[in-house]
């Protein structure tokens, strides 16, 4: 090999290593899109929109949320795994997306561990299990054991594969209760028998029943979460009422299609991390019922994956079909 070629296949290297920064350094140049998988006014929603609204300043570029609902999030994942990943389309991600849809869909047009990777989370939203007041349950144990005496009295609302997942978690880990499913097409109508004691069980976000929770209307058991949380301090959780292992929490967090570089997409984390951490959002976040969470691209994708794995392991517990 000629000297003057071999000199040359060696700079290769150097020179995609000093251009990578720049890339990263030159970005964004033109306006970033957002996409939400989900109808505008919910959770998911209400934290992209916070986050955008403060991100467009530092990047000096405008930032667009753009609302794409339909089949449980898979139309907008679906055209963010498909846009290219130059850091312009970005997901406002969550378990359903990005971890669980690749477990029950069977014609998923898209790969969420193939196609989707993480640039920054923004809040970890806890799972709690709530019953109406009139059962005249106030913990868990109480729960299993009329369920136990009472096989397939007690029913269970859900309003999507995440909902349905968390009970099917606690069943299998309680040892294969009977229980009824009833499902709903929103969270609005499950929430209304909930209270009206139609339906005896939820394991839903927090945010939904704060209110319910502080009139009395509704009980709360326990959380999904590793440790207590903040706004339910009383409430333990769910391996403090017996079942140790059990975890389930929604989050949001902020997505972008396989591909994207790992330079932009930290870029861009600085930023995110930087707007969670600040007073007012993180006040934001909490009086959802949130916790604030931020970090770096590797973070998330290292959240991905354990998600990834533990909603696997529930579908399977669960022996749910793929639909």
């Amino acid at each position: 090999m000629p000297v003057t070629t071999r000199r040359l296949l060696l700079g290769i290297p150097a020179a995609i290593a000093l251009a990578r920064p720049a890339l990263a350094q030159g970005f964004p140049t033109r306006p970033i899109r957002v996409i939400v998988p989900f109808a505008p006014g919910g959770t998911t929603d209400l934290m992209t929109r916070l986050v955008a609204d403060n991100l467009g300043a530092p990047l000096g570029q405008q930032v667009v949320v753009e609302n794409r609902a339909g089949a449980f999030g898979v139309i907008g994942a679906d055209a963010v795994a498909k846009a290219a990943p130059d850091g312009y389309t970005l997901l406002a991600g969550s378990p359903g997306p990005m971890a669980v849809n690749g477990h029950v869909y069977r014609n998923l047009p898209y790969d969420p561990a193939r196609d989707l990777c993480g640039v920054c989370m923004v809040a970890n939203i806890p799972y709690v299990m709530a019953v109406p007041a009139s059962l005249g349950i106030t913990s868990v144990q109480q729960f299993l054991d009329r369920a136990r005496a009472n096989p397939g009295s007690l029913n269970f609302a859900t309003s999507g594969m995440a909902s349905r997942l968390t009970v099917e978690m606690f069943r299998a880990m309680a040892g294969g209760l009977e229980l009824e499913m009833v499902q709903y097409r929103g969270g609005a109508p499950a929430r209304t028998d909930l209270l009206a004691g139609r339906i005896q069980l939820v394991i839903e976000q927090v945010p939904s029943f704060l209110e319910d929770f502080r009139s009395g209307r509704l009980i709360p058991l326990a959380v999904g979460t590793k440790r207590r949380f903040a706004l339910l301090p009383d409430v333990p959780t769910m391996e403090e009422a017996g079942l140790p292992g059990y975890e389930a929490n929604a989050w949001m967090g902020y997505g972008a299609p396989t591909g994207t570089p790992i330079e932009i997409r930290r870029r861009l984390a600085t930023e995110i991390d930087r707007i969670v951490k600040t007073r007012e959002v993180q006040e934001r976040l909490a009086s959802w019922g949130s916790e604030p969470l931020g970090g770096t691209p590797e973070d998330m994708d290292r959240m991905l994956a354990e998600d990834r794995e533990r909603w696997g392991r529930v579908v399977q517990m669960a022996r749910i079909e793929k639909e």
